[in-house]
């Protein structure tokens, strides 16, 4: 019994201080994708129970080796965002009906760009691709997976709204949304692999 419970506190305080790993690597703002590339990749090794070098030797580790595709891929998807709130500030929808048509493609776009985005990382994590692959592979789970690709909107919103409400909650809300998220990706991760070797 005391055992079960020094592991789950050890595990509270891994968690904890992976996220705070995770804050402080993304201060710089163009490092947040590779450090949340590393979260991701943490988080997996402790769900597939997978020995580790200690939580902040794991962290920068999985930081330098998926620095560069993270940080390549950061730099597109800076670009189609930055396209994206151009566009939300060209169209006006109560000009008229072709306006409107614009603006609910441009809403279409923008929710299949954040359900791209929530999927790359444990993707990037779970499967050794190239960039192109890894892109392709996260919209093919977001257009095949409906009900999962919600499920995970909704965790990222939930997360994103406390963080909105409170703020210091960016230094423990991080670490529990990528396990989440990460969970359940593997599920459909394993069923896809479990078909392939069938």
């Amino acid at each position: 019994m005391n055992n079960k419970l020094m592991n789950i506190l050890n595990s509270i305080v891994d968690y904890f201080l992976l996220n705070l790993l995770w804050v402080i690597a993304s201060i710089p703002l163009f490092t947040l994708f590779p450090a949340t590339a590393a979260l991701f990749g943490v988080v997996r090794k402790r769900q597939l129970q997978k020995e580790t070098d200690g939580v902040i030797k794991e962290y920068i580790k999985l930081f330098i080796e998926n620095f560069k595709q993270s940080f390549g891929i950061s730099i597109l998807w800076v670009l189609v965002a930055f396209f994206l709130y151009m566009d939300y500030s060209l169209i006006h929808p109560e000009q008229s009906f072709i306006q409107v048509f614009l603006y609910m493609i441009l809403c279409v776009g923008t929710i299949l760009f954040v359900s791209l985005t929530v999927y790359l990382f444990p993707i990037m994590v779970h499967f050794e691709l190239s960039w192109k692959f890894l892109i392709r592979n996260a919209f093919f789970f977001t257009l095949m997976y409906p009900v999962l690709t919600i499920l995970l909107l909704i965790i990222i919103i939930i997360g994103g709204y406390l963080i909105y409400i409170f703020p210091v909650a960016i230094f423990f809300i991080g670490s529990p949304v990528s396990y989440i998220i990460y969970h359940l990706c593997q599920g459909t991760f394993n069923q896809i692999i479990a078909k392939k070797g069938m």
